[in-house]
């Protein structure tokens, strides 16, 4: 029987493997590898009745054993004794870096506010996004992390202010013009990506079951009426349960305090991300003034 394939940059770069669940066993050679270049860019293929199938279970047990690439521990602190690992130590120093960038940008006029956010259910964010497969979960460009996008968290935020009744000129003051505006004007605050905080988040694995898919996807004669005797074919997706993600707001500092406010009520109220009808996507949001504090 022909040995699984797996191609894309993975496979070029470890030629003979069959797969990622092996290189995960041997040695852990990929705990901190781009998830972006794995998921988006790696196909694991098998071979049944003559034809190449995509097979994502080995990808997805990739995600959950290495959270991602951010290796497998995941909290706010080490345990008594405990010594950081290599993607620990990374993102402590992405984190610093951060930190140092943004604190560079307080000046006279640009003031900058952080908030750390704790997710209180299973968050799924980046749906679509495309490649081999539809992860679920939106990754940093640069690292591979798990990222809640600033364009995701403005539009959660102006949506909230909207719904509380702000004034159009005051909205469009702090977010800028709506999206489909004639006239593009930006707004007075930025709103940075939120990363995982110093240890990183968990990813883990979510399930989808759906009773009535040849009722929603019509072939041939048409839908099939649903029915409880249709067999569900769950649908295996990522998301993220635990740990913080921090976020930076950056503008004058009366627009920056407003923003922040409204940000924190936001993904408390509204959520963010996708299938926030079903529980996903709620944080708990608190200010941070130091990498310690969380």
């Amino acid at each position: 029987m022909p040995e699984p394939l797996l191609t894309g940059p993975v496979g070029l770069r470890h030629p003979g493997r069959t797969g990622i669940s092996e290189l995960w066993r041997s040695g852990q050679a990929l705990a901190t590898a781009n998830a972006r270049l794995i998921l988006l860019r790696t196909a694991y293929l098998t071979i049944a009745s003559g034809e190449f199938e995509l097979d994502d279970g080995p990808v997805h047990r990739w995600a959950i054993a290495t959270n991602l690439g951010q290796g497998a521990r995941v909290g706010t602190h080490l345990p008594p004794g405990g010594m950081p690992g290599e993607s620990a130590r990374l993102m402590a120093a992405v984190t610093r870096r951060r930190a140092a960038a943004v604190a560079a940008l307080e000046d006279g006029e640009t003031s900058v506010r952080t908030l750390g956010l704790a997710a209180e259910s299973a968050v799924v964010t980046g749906t679509g996004a495309g490649g081999v497969r539809d992860v679920g979960i939106e990754l940093h460009g640069t690292y591979g992390w798990p990222i809640l996008p600033g364009s995701t968290l403005k539009g959660v935020t102006r949506e909230w202010a909207r719904q509380l009744g702000f004034p159009a000129a005051r909205i469009s003051e702090i977010f800028g013009s709506a999206p489909k505006a004639d006239e593009q004007i930006p707004g007075g605050v930025a709103f940075f990506d939120a990363l995982p905080w110093r240890y990183g988040v968990e990813v883990t694995s979510q399930v989808l079951t759906p009773h009535t898919r040849g009722y929603r996807s019509a072939a041939g004669d048409g839908p099939e009426p649903p029915g409880e005797h249709i067999n569900p074919v769950p649908i295996p997706f990522l998301g993220v349960e635990r740990g913080w993600f921090v976020t930076h707001l950056a503008g004058p500092r009366e627009l920056v305090d407003e923003a922040a406010d409204l940000l924190a009520d936001a993904v408390g109220e509204l959520g963010v991300g996708a299938k926030t009808a079903s529980g996903y996507g709620y944080f708990t949001a608190r200010p941070v003034n130091s990498e310690e504090e969380l």
